[in-house]
């Protein structure tokens, strides 16, 4: 497995495709803002909440102990009972940790790549796009380190320490891809990426910087085959992750048993409001 820094070419037709529907402030919160039009069908998949021991829950296990419904517009706080900061804003919220918004868990990607690799017939002509502000890419005084107080340890536990923070400060590439163009959707600014080629195992298990005793494995923010036949988005700090393509891949994505996937239009709102099913909340935070 190797990712290639290939520049922001392989993406325009992304930028093309979208460039009618980022004009319209309306757009911004639906799918349409974010996967091309065009497609089969889309759907949508959510990222697991955790519970008060870490262990990963479902959307639907909570719906139905809040009395609530998943469906494919369904807002996490109204679901749960919970703001976007584990704060409930009801007395009856369930208790446990709102999904993250470091994009879908390692198992969640390796399942939803091993079912997108289906689905296409370049299954290793892949592009991943990786937004540009993540602290580990840039490295250096981005990156906050917590680690003991040196003068404390012994000079074997000491040098470790020094070497660990060495590295996580160490930028992730090299400045061939920092220097490098972007690929850039909108005019908002903050949605640049890196783009890299590579295959279906990347986009199962990506590994962007690696250390003596780490390996940072982010999800891409987006992801498209060669052929163009899906593409994948998941935007900054949300809670699912959207994708488009075949009907017969959607239904294989719903049908897998390791996601949680309901089916969406490109008019399907993601944000609080798209949720007209169960209670909003009406706290000053939301």
């Amino acid at each position: 497995m190797a990712l290639n820094f290939a520049g922001p070419e392989p993406g325009r037709w992304i930028v093309d495709a979208l460039a009618g529907d980022l004009a319209d402030p309306g757009a911004a919160q639906t799918v349409a803002g974010q996967i091309p039009g065009g497609f089969e069908a889309y759907a949508r998949i959510f990222h697991p909440a955790r519970d008060d021991d870490g262990r990963a829950v479902r959307w639907a296990a909570i719906a139905a102990g809040q009395g609530t419904e998943l469906h494919g517009e369904a807002q996490f706080a109204s679901v749960s009972g919970l703001d976007d900061t584990g704060n409930p804003w009801r007395e009856d919220a369930w208790e446990g940790e709102p999904p993250s918004g470091d994009g879908l868990p390692q198992p969640d990607l390796a399942a939803l790549a091993a079912v997108l690799a289906r689905h296409t017939g370049t299954p290793d002509r892949l592009y991943l796009a990786l937004w540009n502000g993540y602290a580990f890419i840039h490295g250096g005084d981005a990156v906050s380190v917590l680690s003991a107080d040196t003068g404390g340890l012994d000079e074997e536990t000491a040098e470790r320490e020094e070497r660990l923070e060495r590295e996580l400060k160490r930028p992730a590439f090299g400045s061939d891809v920092l220097g490098g163009p972007m690929l850039e959707l909108g005019d908002e600014g903050y949605r640049a990426y890196f783009v890299f080629s590579g295959t279906g195992a990347d986009l199962a298990h990506p590994l962007w910087k690696r250390g003596s005793s780490f390996e940072e494995r982010q999800a891409p923010n987006m992801a498209w085959p060669a052929d163009h036949a899906w593409m994948l988005s998941t935007e900054l700090y949300e809670d699912s992750t959207i994708v488009g393509g075949s009907a017969e891949m959607v239904r294989a994505l719903a049908g897998d048993p390791d996601l949680e996937v309901r089916a969406v239009t490109r008019d399907s709102r993601l944000d609080l409001a798209g949720d007209t099913v169960n209670p909003r909340p009406e706290s000053p935070g939301l």
